[in-house]
């Protein structure tokens, strides 16, 4: 089969599994914004405290290779792409600093219900891959699905407590807003026309979560004094468990090492 064909079939193939996915579309729950919030639900951008933890995240031990991604499938992937690309998942920078770490407070907000944002959290399709390749949103928050790639994708998620859903995207600059009602730890995005790619969403119930950057660091602002636990999720490492004590006003930093 020639690589032209094999593009083709899987195309179809993907395009095929879109309308299947859309016979309900009417009833799916990702189209449908959140109801209103409960009453006595922290309103969107509140802040509660003055107390912030930053921290550091880092890996430890020989540093896996980022495998090089072959797009010779979809000539269209190399308009929008910056760089050589690579796989995702390992970025490890300069001193061990591992970015693409998602990190939420798990425990320490009991008995508060927070309504969620109306800004949205975007996921861009562009040059095939996913920006960004990890991201966090809290549950209720629109979501934007974009196309920036003169070719088709399908933004194909698998989740669990929330509605997986499969929709194709054709056109440059194309967006849609779907909606994730539940929180989820992680729901995973993927493109069957171009395998290679793939994302990871964290649901949270609350504004509190953050992801590594590449420095490897993060930043939890905004919460009142308290004890609080905090997981840190790697898609190829795990989790982790810390726990930080806050005084009023009070930052404070940790540091984290995932073992090789």
């Amino acid at each position: 089969m020639t690589p032209r064909r094999s593009r083709a079939c899987r195309a179809l193939s993907a395009l095929g599994a879109v309308l299947l996915a859309c016979a309900g579309c009417a009833q799916d729950p990702s189209r449908t914004p959140p109801a209103a919030p409960p009453a006595g639900a922290v309103a969107a951008g509140t802040v509660l405290g003055s107390s912030v933890v930053t921290g550091l995240v880092t890996f430890a031990g020989k540093v896996p290779s980022m495998e090089p991604i072959s797009m010779g499938s979809d000539r269209n992937c190399h308009r929008r792409s910056d760089g050589d690309p690579v796989r995702e998942e390992y970025v490890v920078k300069a001193g061990g600093a591992l970015k693409n770490v998602f990190v939420r407070v798990v425990s320490g907000l009991e008995g508060k219900v927070f309504a969620p944002p109306e800004a949205p959290v975007e996921l861009d399709q562009r040059g095939c891959v996913y920006r960004p390749h990890v991201a966090g949103v809290q549950a209720g928050q629109p979501v934007v699905l974009i196309n920036s790639d003169p070719t088709l994708h399908n933004v194909h998620i698998v989740a669990q407590h929330n509605k997986a859903f499969n929709v194709g995207m054709s056109i440059e600059g194309q967006r849609m807003t779907r909606y994730f009602h539940q929180p989820e730890i992680m729901i995973k995005a993927k493109c069957d026309v171009h395998p290679w790619m793939s994302a990871w969403i964290g649901v949270v119930e609350h504004p509190y979560f953050a992801v590594t950057g590449d420095d490897g660091g993060f930043s939890i602002p905004g919460l009142p004094p308290g004890t609080y636990a905090l997981e840190l999720w790697h898609e190829a490492l795990g989790t982790r468990r810390v726990e930080v004590t806050l005084g009023d006003g009070e930052t404070k930093r940790i540091s984290e090492t995932f073992p090789g």
